[in-house]
């Protein structure tokens, strides 16, 4: 029980002192990102926690290709059974699967996506405007919630939900209770104190999200695909469904051997990974969104520069499409330095495959690499005056002038967000179109600075209370 925890210390690698049993997990009751954030500056960058008994996890600035450790429960799952989604596959069976996958996300198919993005935007800011007229307090996440799963659901599904008109919408309900959770869980406590469980936990069908909405999101991809089935005309949509549903293999849904090379993915993985793309395409984009205008509505100053901008590529072009949101430096600024302060993943991981020598430190097989992207991100010797809104640092000079891995805001490397480019058009969309017609400002209930859950992502914590003003 006691000798893992002297594993760093025969390495040579400092870190905070882990407790009997629990490693160094209580620390994380302080938030995950404050704990890196404090480790990071008192162990000079390179540190060794442990995650729990006999778990060793280093963390550093250091990035790897391997693959990405798997979570407890193989999560997420959807069937309670080993993992199938691309953030857990690894080696072979994730290549084959990324491969399906990457194509959907081609510049040239997010141009095919542009009319379904565009409508999306639209609605969006008919919202805002009646929020305008009325001169209320909203919560502008419940607002993004809405517009970033019709997105998702338009683009890659072909669903047509409107939920910006129905906020009330099972879709975007579901949604919410699949993400309110945190790194106290009552599942993830016992499988940190007793990882034996795993297997027990499976068997009994266990999971760390809600079975209801695993249920409802399951039903919906079983829906499409049956719709996609039974219609010609929906088969011929060129969409992440359409593209996965063609790389079906029916061979993979059967038993295959381990050592039989395969192509194709299975109706298993399709079905799991459409899940999976449906609702992280909500959250995380949804979060971004509100939180950069919420650092427009508290510097005027930036977002009247974003407002220019705007106003000037309308003029040039005489309407907002995919190449004019993709025409504006500044705003893209503004949603580059809104990742770098809240990042989507503040920490993610690697798992060494081999033992390795990096700079003098020797790195065992089997270690899992942990890359603290949110105190890399806060660190003042990069990024001075880390905790302040400043665009500026991501002019094309600054950009030059920094490392490479000094900015993750979608991970790195072969493994990186699959899904980025289209994240990056979504937010882009909205908030251009938000600011042809209002400007985003604060009001009493707008809490500062704002609260993040105690998770590893960029959750917002009570609500993200705005008002919006009409232009003149």
């Amino acid at each position: 029980m006691v000798w893992p925890y002297s594993t760093f210390k025969k390495l040579g690698i400092p870190g905070p002192k882990p407790v009997l049993l629990f490693g160094n997990y209580l620390s994380y009751r302080k938030g995950g990102s404050k704990f890196d954030k404090e480790c990071y500056k008192k162990f000079n960058k390179v540190y060794g926690t442990q995650a729990r008994q006999g778990e060793m996890e280093g963390c550093s600035v250091l990035s790897s290709k391997a693959p990405r450790r798997p979570p407890p429960l193989k999560g997420p799952t959807f069937e309670g059974q080993e993992g199938s989604v691309l953030t857990v596959l690894k080696d072979a069976d994730w290549k084959r699967v990324r491969s399906a996958i990457s194509p959907a996300f081609s510049p040239g198919k997010l141009k095919q996506m542009e009319m379904v993005v565009e409508k999306c935007a639209n609605n969006f800011v008919v919202n805002l405007v009646e929020k305008a007229k009325q001169g209320v307090v909203f919560d502008l996440k419940e607002l993004s919630g809405a517009y970033t799963m019709d997105v998702i659901s338009g683009t890659a599904f072909g669903v047509h939900l409107d939920s910006l008109h129905d906020r009330n919408h099972p879709f975007v309900a579901n949604a919410k209770k699949m993400f309110d959770v945190n790194l106290f869980h009552p599942i993830i406590i016992i499988l940190f104190l007793f990882p034996p469980l795993v297997k027990v936990l499976q068997k009994l069908g266990a999971s760390m999200f809600p079975r209801e909405v695993l249920d409802f999101f399951s039903a919906a991809v079983d829906n499409v695909m049956d719709m996609r089935g039974s219609n010609e005309d929906e088969a011929k949509r060129v969409d992440l469904l359409q593209l996965m549903l063609k790389a079906h293999n029916e061979e993979l849904d059967k038993e295959v051997p381990k050592d039989v090379v395969k192509h194709g993915v299975s109706m298993r993985e399709i079905k799991d990974n459409a899940m999976l793309f449906w609702l992280a395409g909500y959250e995380t984009t949804a979060d971004t969104l509100s939180l950069t205008a919420y650092n427009l509505a508290l510097h005027q100053e930036a977002q009247n520069k974003v407002i220019e901008e705007v106003d000037a590529i309308v003029e040039k072009r005489g309407k907002l499409d995919h190449d004019a949101v993709n025409e504006m430096p500044f705003l893209e600024m503004c949603v580059n330095e809104t990742l770098r302060i809240f990042p989507v993943n503040q920490r993610f991981d690697r798992v060494c495959k081999e033992d390795i020598e990096v700079k003098g430190l020797h790195i065992p097989a089997g270690t899992v690499v942990a890359i603290p992207a949110y105190a890399i991100h806060h660190d003042p010797e990069i990024w001075p005056e880390p905790e302040k809104f400043k665009p500026e640092r991501f002019t094309k000079e600054e950009k030059e002038s920094r490392d490479p891995y000094a900015y993750l805001p979608f991970g790195s490397g072969p493994r990186n967000c699959v899904g980025m480019r289209l994240a990056l058009m979504e937010l882009k969309f909205a908030l251009a179109k938000a600011l042809q017609k209002v400007r985003f400002v604060t009001c009493d209930k707008t809490v500062i600075p704002i609260g993040i859950k105690n998770t590893f992502g960029s959750q917002i914590e009570g609500g993200m209370w705005l008002k919006v003003e009409a232009r003149t």
